[in-house]
Formats: structure tokens, C-alpha cells, sequence
């Protein structure tokens, strides 16, 4: 029979299943592994195949549409800048096999900036979403815990009791979270002593929900998280089989929920139901709600003075929704780093097709200078190919952008993790994007300005 770990042993469950963090006992995953059926992870592969092909594919069309917009903007620069800026956009497009290069570099790593960066604000407003219907009481209370990820002790009995009867406290719900075998492997299981109706309101759900579903989960049916729904290939209907301290146990399967808390999914049940097929009275957490009148911080200093010198973990809604997306916004600040060298390879990119243009058009710029044109001209000609280089770039960044953003929310991160997110677009994304492309592409050009503006014409028209 499984051992059971106890509540932060699966993760510190603070609320109507809100866990911060997942951690698993070493024994007991050397001795359960994943066997099960993981629904997609077999086309994970496929989906960065087809990822890959998308970005190649924009790549390639990269000289085509460079061409494209080059005929569009050359009458509109004409009127604007008159001949040096018609010349500017006639010369990227006589230079094609050099710009292009640079344009697909720079719009490839625009793109992937963009696509990073709405698949990550699309999860952290999704999970603002979801800790807004979750963290529905005003204080909870856990166990206290010894490292990032485990929790090796439940709260005492009496603190419970002496927690619960504290001034101010209008209702409570308690919480068991241990780990339990199933067939797919370990698996944290919530067992939630609360009226249905308040359970109802902390949850969302992908199947079921309705009426139904909690009249069979007050007859002994429990619910499954989305993540654990994809990966054991689940549903509403089926069964889920259970090591109990009374044997194996099918319970049915009533509804299958939106949850962030663990990718390797949840599993929800009455507390009566845990108590019937479990000899375990343990508490792991609470959640406790002030009645009226009564301030949520008033209520916190209270709670921590009737816990003595207790080692628990006491905390406001507000204190938990701040610190989980604090870890959070840590979690992802890598992104940063990352579009930072895609955008510092692709400025290179650019500077490199600009030195060999000018390398290649040493004896052409010569010429003009020979004609009449002035070194302010020459900078002015260069500076306006590179801000054209970059705005072709950002132009056709952002719906390739979009493309991957898709990809990433609907296909990459729920075939990784069984989640399902709300795709967010925020149009200041695309508009910071497109500027950093500008800006890449000039500062780019200025070397290659000032090397051609101070180049003699007669030694460049006297060299082959």
C-alpha cells in the first residue's frame, strides 16, 4: 500500500486548491514512476517540428515581401525625403541578397521576443484569473515547511481547534493534501471539508460543473485537474483508481477543472469520501474567513497570537496572491535575458550585411560623393536603409509573432503541461517590439555611416 506523505509532501495547499509549489518524497518516486498514458507528449516533437517549419517558412518569404514593401514605400519616401530616400529603398531592394539576410535575422528574433512574450503574459494573466476565483478566504493558515517544495508536518489538533475558535472567525475550511498512488503514478490528492457551495465558487471547469457534478461528488465522485485529465486521458464518466487503507478503490470521475498549481494534475474529493477509505484525521491546511467587521490583518495578528510560538505559515489573501506572483514573475525573468541575446545576435546580423554593403558599394558611394553628395547626405542615405531594414523587420515580426504565440499557448504548453490558457494580447508588446527593431537596425548603421562618410573618394574610385 502507498505510503501517505502528508500535506506539503504534494504541496503546500493554502486554499480551495491553491498549492504554491509541488514536491514529492525521494522514496517514494524512486518507487512510482510515471507509467501511465501521457495524451500529446508523443507529438511534442512534432509540434517544435512544425514550429521550426513556420519560422523557416517566414524566413524564406523574407526576400519577397522585403521587395514588396520596398515598391510600396519608395513613392511615399520619394515625397517625403525626396531622391536620397527613394534611393534608400531602391538600394535595399538592388541589395537583396545582403538585406535580406540582415531583415530575416532581425524579424526572426523580433518575432520570437514577441511570441515569448505573449505566451508568458497570457500565463500570468491567466493565472490572475485563476488566483482571484481560487484564494476566496481572507487568511490561511499551513503548515510550516523546511525547504521550497515539501512540508513534512500537518498542524496539531488542538492548534486547529484553538485556530478556529479564535475572535473574528466566521467560517473555516479544512484541508488534507497527501499523496496517493493511482495507475498513471503519484498523484496529490485534496480532500476539502467544506459546503458545496463554497467549494463550487473556488473552481472552473473545463467538463462538468453543473448540478450533477456535486450531487455526485456529496455521493462520493471525485474531480480531476486539467492537467491530470490530458496526460492520464480522463474524462468526465470514467473511473480513477485509488490505493486506499480499504484496497483499491475506483471512484468516479464528475468533473475535470482549471488548475495551475502542479503539471502533473490534482485530484479533489469530500472529506467525507477521504475519511471513508482513509484512516488519516490529519489537517494540512486552512482557510479561514472573517466575519463582518472584523479586518483581515486584525485577524492575522489574532491567529498568529493564538498559535504561540507554533511554527505556521499565516497569511492574507492579498499576501498570497503577491507572493505567487512574485515567484512568478522570477520564475520567467530568464525570458528577458533570452530576447535580450536573440535581439544582441540579430543587431549583429544587421551591422555585418551593412559592413559588406559597404565593402561591395565602396566605388558606387565614391562616385556620388565625386557628384556632389555630402558626408551629412552619405549618413542620411545609410541611416535611412537601416531604419528601413529595421521597420521591414518589425513590420513582418509581428504577425510571425502571433504565429508562434498560437503555437506556444494552444499547442507547446498544453501538450508540455496539460494547461489550458487564455491567450492575452497587449497591443504595447507589438509597439516595444517594433521599436526595438528601429533602434537595433540605426545603431547598426552608424559605424558602417561613419566609416563610408569618412572614406576619401578619390582612394576609393582608385581601387578596384
Amino acid at each position: 500500500m502507498a505510503r501517505r506523505l502528508g500535506a506539503s509532501d504534494a504541496g503546500a495547499e493554502v486554499s480551495e486548491g491553491v498549492g504554491l509549489s509541488v514536491g514529492y518524497d525521494g522514496d517514494l518516486l524512486t518507487s512510482l514512476q510515471w507509467t501511465g498514458p501521457i495524451s500529446g507528449a508523443a507529438s511534442l516533437p512534432l509540434a517544435y517540428g512544425g514550429l521550426f517549419v513556420i519560422v523557416i517558412g517566414a524566413a524564406l518569404l523574407t526576400p519577397l515581401l522585403t521587395v514588396g514593401l520596398m515598391r510600396l514605400a519608395r513613392p511615399a519616401l520619394g515625397a517625403a525625403f525626396g531622391l536620397l530616400g527613394r534611393m534608400a529603398a531602391r538600394d535595399i531592394e538592388a541589395t537583396l541578397s545582403r538585406t535580406a539576410v540582415a531583415v530575416a535575422a532581425l524579424m526572426i528574433a523580433i518575432s520570437v521576443t514577441i511570441g515569448v512574450g505573449i505566451m508568458v503574459g497570457s500565463f500570468r494573466q491567466t493565472v490572475i484569473a485563476w488566483l482571484d476565483q481560487t484564494l476566496v478566504a481572507d487568511v490561511y493558515v499551513a503548515a510550516p515547511s523546511n525547504s521550497a517544495n515539501r512540508v513534512d508536518t500537518t498542524i496539531d489538533p488542538g492548534l486547529v481547534a484553538d485556530l478556529v475558535a479564535v475572535e473574528g472567525v466566521a467560517a473555516v475550511t479544512r484541508l488534507r493534501n497527501v499523496q496517493v498512488a493511482t495507475p498513471s503514478g503519484p498523484t496529490t490528492l485534496v480532500a476539502v471539508d467544506a459546503p458545496v457551495e463554497r467549494v463550487r465558487r473556488a473552481l472552473r471547469f473545463r467538463d462538468g460543473g453543473g448540478d450533477a457534478t456535486w450531487a455526485a461528488w456529496a455521493s462520493g465522485a471525485i474531480l480531476i485537474s486539467e492537467p491530470l485529465a490530458y496526460r492520464a486521458g480522463l474524462g468526465v464518466g470514467d473511473t480513477l483508481t485509488l490505493r486506499t487503507d480499504r484496497g483499491p478503490r475506483a471512484f468516479p470521475i464528475a468533473g475535470v477543472y482549471y488548475d495551475y498549481t502542479s503539471d502533473r494534475g490534482l485530484i479533489r474529493m469530500a472529506y467525507a469520501t477521504y475519511r471513508a477509505s482513509w484512516d488519516d484525521p490529519a489537517i494540512s491546511s486552512l482557510a479561514l474567513y472573517a466575519a463582518d467587521g472584523t479586518g483581515v490583518d486584525e485577524l492575522v495578528a489574532r491567529l498568529r497570537a493564538a498559535a504561540g510560538g507554533a511554527e505556521l505559515a499565516i497569511g492574507s489573501n492579498r499576501a498570497l496572491r503577491e507572493g505567487t506572483l512574485a515567484i512568478f514573475d522570477r520564475t520567467f525573468a530568464i525570458t528577458a535575458v533570452l530576447q535580450l541575446l536573440a535581439t544582441i545576435v540579430a543587431f549583429i546580423g544587421v551591422l555585418s550585411a551593412l559592413m559588406a554593403l559597404q565593402l561591395e558599394r565602396a566605388r558606387e558611394l565614391a562616385m556620388l560623393r565625386a557628384n556632389g553628395l555630402t558626408p551629412g547626405q552619405l549618413w542620411g542615405l545609410v541611416l535611412a536603409q537601416t531604419s528601413l531594414i529595421g521597420l521591414t523587420a518589425g513590420l513582418l515580426a509581428a504577425p510571425l509573432g502571433l504565429a508562434l504565440a498560437v503555437i506556444l499557448v494552444y499547442v507547446i504548453n498544453r501538450r508540455s503541461f496539460g494547461w489550458t490558457l487564455e491567450l492575452s494580447l497587449d497591443p504595447a508588446l507589438f509597439a516595444q517590439a517594433l521599436a526595438v527593431a528601429l533602434v537595433a537596425a540605426i545603431i547598426a548603421g552608424i559605424y558602417p555611416a561613419l566609416k563610408m562618410s569618412r572614406t576619401s573618394p578619390a582612394l576609393a574610385l582608385r581601387e578596384d
